[in-house]
C-alpha cells in the first residue's frame, strides 16, 4: 500500500458548522414530523375533522419533504461551500417554521388568525429552492 492511501485511512472527516446546522435541522424536522404524523393518525383521528387532518396532513408533508431538502444541501455544503447554499438552509428552515408550523396552529389550536404567516413560509422556502439553483448555475 502506498503511503498516501495508509496516510488517508486514519483520517477522520470533520464537518462544518453550517453542515452540522443544516443537517441538524433536517434530522429535527424529520423527527418532529414524523411523531407529529403519527400522533394525528393514531391519537387525533377521532378529535379532528377531515377539514383539520388535511391541514396537519399538508403541513406534515411538507416538513417531512424539506427535512430532507435541508439534509442534501448540508452535504452539499459540505462538498461546496458556498455561501448563498447557506442562506437557501436559512431560507427553507424558517420557511418550514412558519408554513408548518402556521399550520399545524390553525389545525390543532384553531389558531386562524396564523393563517397569515402561512404563505410567508411558502415564500421563504422557494425563494431557498431559488438560492439552491443558483449556487447551482452560478458554479
Amino acid at each position: 500500500m502506498d503511503t498516501k492511501a495508509s496516510n488517508n485511512m486514519g483520517r477522520v472527516a470533520t464537518m462544518n458548522r453550517e453542515t452540522k446546522i443544516a443537517i441538524l435541522l433536517g434530522a429535527l424536522y424529520l423527527c418532529l414530523g414524523i411523531m407529529l404524523g403519527a400522533f394525528a393518525a393514531h391519537g387525533l383521528k377521532d378529535s379532528l375533522n377531515v377539514y383539520q387532518l388535511g391541514i396537519l396532513q399538508t403541513g406534515v408533508k411538507y416538513q417531512l419533504i424539506h427535512g430532507l431538502g435541508l439534509i442534501a444541501l448540508g452535504i452539499l455544503y459540505s462538498l461546496f461551500p458556498r455561501k448563498v447554499l447557506f442562506w437557501a438552509v436559512n431560507c427553507i428552515a424558517l420557511g418550514v417554521l412558519f408554513f408548518s408550523f402556521s399550520l399545524y396552529a390553525i389545525a390543532l389550536l384553531g389558531f386562524t388568525f396564523v393563517g397569515v404567516i402561512t404563505p410567508i413560509g411558502g415564500a421563504l422556502m422557494i425563494l431557498g429552492w431559488i438560492f439552491t439553483m443558483y449556487a447551482v448555475v452560478k458554479e
